[in-house]
């Protein structure tokens, strides 16, 4: 939100009474702070300031400072810490923890995945991502230091993120150290502050760090150590390997410390192979959902899991292969799929190999089968829109048997008017593509000279007044004036992050909710729904520029006609 420069609107002294009321809002924001922590923030003889001020992306909002530092900002009626106020008072919020190597990508306006949060281990008791709701306001902090270097919302709560097996975001981060909020009034960014690593991951027990002299040095793990954890093995963090675009990924799973591999061990996961291989087959037979090409992390989500038995769980980690990547690769050269990388760490399936043995010799009864969702509409309507006119007292004579307020179709317009010029001997005699106005025609003409066939069509319409109406299965919207086009816009947002607005879908009886859920499934991206200012029907917000897919399926799926549809043009250009 403040990577790039913010513009100051205003800069205002508050008053005593809003003063009070900021004090209370912030009680009743961050009630973990105390009267002390409070009046330490907001220092009796030190003025408080309000900043409206304008981000890149035009989004208003306000900036409260004290001596020109900024301690809260204010987005959408929430009221944010700023990271100079969190290093007072860590604990208001629930804090996230990450690599220090993570910081360099959030500071390049990526958000926090789920893939780089260091987690408690599972013998602390600890719960792995707190409590925390979806858009709860959290912060980021580093292993080795658990001052805040970001602030932002829970992309989803714990127990989401628990589900979710350390895919997707974790934190939308809005502001972070180092950002053009830190130096909104031109006074140098303060260094980091050093507040020591999260309590968390501080050892309990300083024994091993300091033996007694003269004592062994102990250099292995110890034995009854590792078995405080239940399973016997010790988690340890790994680091982030790679970032791919705004994705930050690190291997699945957990290193594991096994002094021995049991023949137990190779067994689980030779079964969990076999499960794994089930589940792909069944996935690329029998989906009902499958797409091609589809993402293969979308085909692992939607398509293998629903094939899983109940009674057993899959999980890749558990396999030999470790990830999905690797699984792919060696069915891939197998034979039975196609895997192609359409851009760095973004892999899709292009096409199935229908003829493999592997493929015939797999069956699956039709109760083991996955069954479509019953929410799911089976057949959607095609969209029917017809333009009609409502007739004026202008053009009453030319409308034979029509009386003011009837409606007719463009179509009907061309006869009428065919068969009063016809009637009336208009047509010129020296060139049958001219008529020559007379009476009603020549007033809505506002000539009697010879007019073109199309002029005079074109003059009768607009004389008149228009009105629609969409049909979409049983659903039948009607309208005054020109029905108005779905339009698929493109817009740029903070860390220069484009995002697709459509607009109007509500008006050719679409549902804007299945619609979401679709444009999520097809092109696995976070959508978002709401009404602009001065609009009659809500927004749908997709992430990324995804114009042309939504192009498809509203003309494919939904039969919106071509000309109903504006926007093609800010589809991606295709590289040369």
């Amino acid at each position: 939100m403040f990577k790039k420069p913010i513009k100051i609107k205003s800069n205002t002294q508050t008053k005593r009474s809003e003063r009070n009321n900021f004090r209370d809002s912030i009680l009743k924001a961050f009630p973990n702070l105390t009267e002390n922590d409070i009046n330490e923030l907001l220092p009796k003889k030190e003025p408080l300031n309000i900043l409206k001020v304008v981000t890149h992306n035009q989004t208003i909002l306000n900036v409260y400072t004290i001596q020109k530092r900024p301690i809260v900002f204010e987005y959408e009626d929430k009221l944010f810490p700023t990271i100079f106020m969190l290093w007072k008072f860590p604990n208001i919020i629930y804090a996230f923890t990450t690599h220090q190597q993570v910081m360099s990508f959030i500071t390049s306006g990526a958000d926090l995945m789920l893939a780089g949060v260091v987690t408690p281990q599972a013998c602390t008791n600890l719960p792995k991502y707190g409590n925390v709701v979806e858009n709860e306001v959290v912060y980021v902090n580093l292993s080795n230091n658990k001052a805040a270097v970001a602030v932002g919302v829970a992309s989803q709560s714990s127990g989401a993120m628990n589900l979710a097996n350390c895919r997707g975001k974790c934190v939308n981060i809005y502001h972070f150290y180092g950002d053009h909020l830190c130096t909104i009034e031109g006074l140098p960014n303060l260094p980091l502050a050093t507040l020591g690593s999260p309590e968390w991951l501080r050892l309990d027990s300083y024994d091993n760090d300091f033996p007694a002299l003269g004592g062994p040095t102990k250099t292995q793990p110890d034995i009854l150590d590792i078995n405080k954890c239940e399973n016997g093995d010790i988690q340890q963090t790994q680091e982030t390997e790679t970032v791919s675009e705004q994705i930050i990924e690190r291997s699945d799973g957990d290193n594991e410390v096994n002094d021995l591999e049991t023949e137990s061990t190779q067994d689980s996961s030779e079964n969990m192979d076999d499960l794994l291989i089930f589940c792909f087959l069944g996935a690329i037979k029998y989906s009902k959902t499958l797409q091609l090409p589809v993402l293969t992390s979308n085909f692992f989500k939607l398509d293998m899991l629903p094939i899983c038995p109940p009674t057993k769980n899959l999980d890749i980690k558990k396999t030999s292969f470790k990830k999905l990547k690797p699984f792919l690769k060696k069915m891939s050269e197998e034979g039975l799929v196609t895997v192609k990388e359409v851009k760095t760490g973004v892999e899709t399936i292009t096409a199935i190999n229908k003829d493999h043995p592997k493929y015939q010799a797999f069956y699956l009864t039709p109760e083991e089968r996955p069954k479509k969702d019953t929410n799911e509409t089976e057949n959607v309507p095609s969209t029917n829109v017809i333009e009609s006119f409502v007739i004026t007292d202008s053009v009453v004579p030319i409308f034979d048997g029509h009386r003011k307020g009837d409606t007719v179709q463009l179509i009907d317009v061309r006869k009428y008017i065919s068969k009063y010029v016809k009637e009336n001997n208009l047509q010129d005699v020296e060139n049958e593509k001219l008529i020559k106005p007379k009476e009603a025609l020549a007033r809505i003409c506002k000539t009697e000279h010879s007019v073109a066939w199309e002029e005079v069509i074109e003059k009768v319409c607009a004389a008149m007044k228009n009105t629609y109406k969409v049909k979409s299965g049983m659903e039948e919207i009607q309208g005054k004036g020109k029905v108005s086009p779905i339009t698929l816009s493109v817009s740029v947002r903070s860390g220069n992050k484009k995002v697709t607005l459509i607009d109007n879908l509500e008006l050719f009886g679409i549902r804007l909710n299945d619609f979401a859920k679709e444009c999520q499934h097809g092109v696995a991206a976070s959508t978002s729904i709401s009404r602009p200012p001065g609009k009659k029907y809500d927004q749908l917000l997709v992430q990324g520029n995804q114009v042309l897919f939504v192009y498809n399926l509203l003309t494919d799926k939904y039969k919106v006609p071509k000309k109903y549809i504006k926007g093609l043009e800010n589809a991606p250009k295709k590289k040369k």
